[in-house]
């Protein structure tokens, strides 16, 4: 088992809501737009096939016969995981490299809507196993991980790593606001991009005191 770290990238975040994260963790959608969810709906919801739908079909309708239908009316709106990136090497066959996709840059962008508003990165880690184990609601998939999961990903290069339900307030270690143009004419310069705001976790319990870390990948 390794404890993870990871940076998950949103947007629309004013600072009650990213402080309201920071207190009570972050949920998924099933159980942010239900407000509430049963030990029976994790049960329905952490099945392989959902895996999927997450990850492929996350905006397409609900069809009518789902049984979580009268919740949402896209996958996305039901689903039980939440994305988070830990950063991904991708093969550039072209110039024979291996390059690293930065787990920051993936989750800024993702937040800011590709630099065009203001968004919020948080830095988190997650437990797993090193192997799939999506019924147990503790441990997240490490769908980046091609050994793992040997289908075809379009979205590979985005490092996924997929925590379930929710991720705890105690492991969410602090969180950045950016607003997207500054932060694009700042890359745009060679410089790293400065967070308009920034917000730490007072409750939060560092990895490193539990189990054995891995880090986020860098350049």
């Amino acid at each position: 088992m390794y404890f993870q770290k990871v940076i998950k990238g949103i947007h629309g975040l004013d600072e009650e809501e990213i402080e309201e994260i920071l207190e009570g963790g972050i949920l998924c959608n099933f159980f942010s737009n239900a407000g509430q969810i049963t030990m029976d709906e994790i049960k329905q919801l952490l099945v392989e096939d959902n895996i999927d739908l997450h990850l492929s079909k996350h905006d397409k309708p609900l069809p009518s016969i789902h049984p979580f239908a009268s919740r949402g009316k896209t996958y996305g709106d039901v689903t039980p995981f939440i994305s988070t990136t830990a950063g991904m090497v991708v093969r550039n066959a072209d110039y024979e490299v291996q390059v690293i996709r930065s787990p920051f840059m993936i989750a800024l962008g993702f937040a800011t809507k590709n630099f065009t508003t203001q968004g919020t990165v948080f830095f988190a880690y997650l437990m797993t196993l090193g192997k799939p184990a999506v019924e147990l609601q503790q441990f997240s998939e490490e769908v980046r991980d091609v050994l793992q999961y040997t289908d075809y990903k379009k979205y590979l290069h985005e490092g996924e790593i997929m925590a379930k339900i929710v991720i705890p307030s105690v492991q969410i270690e602090k969180a950045w606001a950016f607003d997207g143009p500054t932060a694009k004419k700042e890359l745009d310069k060679g410089q790293m991009p400065t967070p308009i705001q920034t917000y730490d976790n007072a409750d939060y319990l560092p990895p490193e005191k539990y189990s054995n870390i891995r880090e986020l990948l860098s350049e």
